[in-house]
């Protein structure tokens, strides 16, 4: 076997981050086209490009945030879009009476046409060229002393986040606290993804776990969505909203036990063990990264939010 580049995994991830944001482009969607599925797709598609973008942010320095930073503008352009299509599936799932369901199943499509409305003059002819644009310019980023070690570097960080970010999170009430863990764990997911070629059966194994608390995390947030939504555009009588709330925090309950169960056992582990162990596998693969342009990872892998 020849020897292994240097840069060969950053390459590998670079490669991975132009065809996400290429994808994305492609999957953005103008003027009536904002299916649910459609507008899942691109924002799941944008999720997997910040993740990785997020492992050049030291190496790379302000050209990586300057693409994060765009990368999360766009993805709010149509965030409205998909959190009314959630708080409508979330609503039927509760199964409150009549007095809940009807006025709020109403405010929901009230909200749906407007952003409907203000959609209608955003062309996907917007998005897209700055989507090209972010293309452009990471394919001119030069890796030439970006090695293996900087990569592992990065997801020992977004690791390290996630455990700091989850501990404090999980010993509180705060509910944009858990958010701010997810978007985290959504990261390391994508991050190990994209890297699970150096040891398939461990980090793979290792991504579907943080997809499963991801979920919770997601189930958890959209519940808060939904109450908040609910409390300032619901029109509920007084009891109806109590009675919302009352199922809300049921459930809400519920699934921080489990995501906290979840949570405990994939970040038992010290950053730096997580280190050395993503390390070892980077430096001894057993598939070498390729510089490809196949699919975007979030074709490949279980839906996430």
């Amino acid at each position: 076997m020849s020897e292994m580049r240097s840069d060969a995994w950053p390459r590998h991830c670079r490669a991975a981050l132009v065809r996400a944001v290429r994808a994305a482009a492609a999957q953005f969607p103008g003027p009536g086209e904002e299916a649910p599925k459609r507008v899942h797709e691109v924002r799941k598609t944008l999720k997997e490009a910040r993740a990785i973008a997020r492992l050049f942010l030291d190496c790379v320095g302000e050209p990586a945030r300057v693409t994060i930073t765009t990368l999360a503008a766009t993805r709010r352009q149509i965030g409205r879009a998909r959190d009314l299509d959630v708080m409508a599936i979330r609503v039927q799932r509760l199964e409150p009476p009549p007095e809940v369901s009807e006025p709020l199943m109403a405010a929901i499509a009230r909200e749906r046409e407007a952003a409907q409305r203000a959609r209608r003059g955003l062309s996907a002819t917007a998005p897209r060229p700055r989507l090209n644009a972010i293309v452009r310019r990471v394919e001119g980023w030069d890796l030439s002393a970006i090695g293996t070690g900087e990569i592992v570097a990065a997801v020992a960080r977004t690791y390290r986040q996630a455990r700091k970010r989850g501990r404090l999170a999980f010993d509180g009430d705060d509910p944009v606290a858990l958010h701010a863990t997810r978007a985290r764990v959504v990261d390391l997911r994508y991050q190990l993804s994209l890297l699970s070629g150096a040891w398939p059966e461990a980090m793979d194994a290792q991504a579907e776990a943080l997809n499963d608390l991801r979920e919770a995390l997601g189930d958890f947030n959209d519940l808060h969505v939904l109450g908040t939504f609910a409390a300032e555009y619901g029109e509920l009588a007084p009891q109806a909203l109590e009675d919302l709330g009352s199922r809300v925090t049921a459930k809400q309950t519920k699934l921080k036990r489990r995501a906290n169960v979840e949570f405990e056992r994939l970040f038992a582990e010290k950053p730096n063990a997580f280190a050395t162990r993503i390390g070892a596998y980077l430096a001894n693969p057993v598939k070498e990264p390729r510089d490809t342009h196949d699919e975007p990872l979030a074709a490949k892998t279980a839906p996430a939010a």
